[in-house]
């Protein structure tokens, strides 16, 4: 898959580390047992996107930015974050077999650009 749950889970745990917010706290914010949170924050389970966003939101970090590692003011998850939250929102909504064939399709077409774009292919 493209978006690695691991990485996602291992910068939760950055963010909040960076802000000084204990994993109580954390829980709190998201209304939330800590066990649970802490589930999200090992990796164990994946968050809603709904707690993502509330993520994002306590820790100053832009959404894209737990997905992709993706970090500066020019990134599109700043200049168009109200509608990366709208897509996530939606996207969190399709049933398990339609978001895993849109992820496909995805990761196609990243592959496909990156093809297009390769040194090798000029040659």
């Amino acid at each position: 898959m493209f978006i690695v749950k691991a990485h996602v889970a291992q910068r939760i745990r950055e963010a909040r580390e960076y802000r000084d917010i204990t994993q109580v706290e954390m829980a709190q914010h998201l209304d939330v047992a800590r066990q649970t949170y802490l589930d999200i924050e090992s990796g164990k389970t994946e968050p809603k996107v709904s707690s993502l966003a509330i993520i994002a939101d306590v820790t100053g970090r832009p959404l894209n930015w737990f997905l992709y590692g993706e970090s500066t003011r020019s990134d599109i998850a700043f200049t168009h974050r109200d509608d990366l939250n709208t897509l996530l929102a939606l996207f969190s909504q399709l049933p398990e077999s339609a978001r895993n064939l849109v992820m496909d399709q995805a990761l196609l077409l990243a592959q496909y650009m990156i093809n297009m774009t390769s040194p090798e292919r000029d040659q």
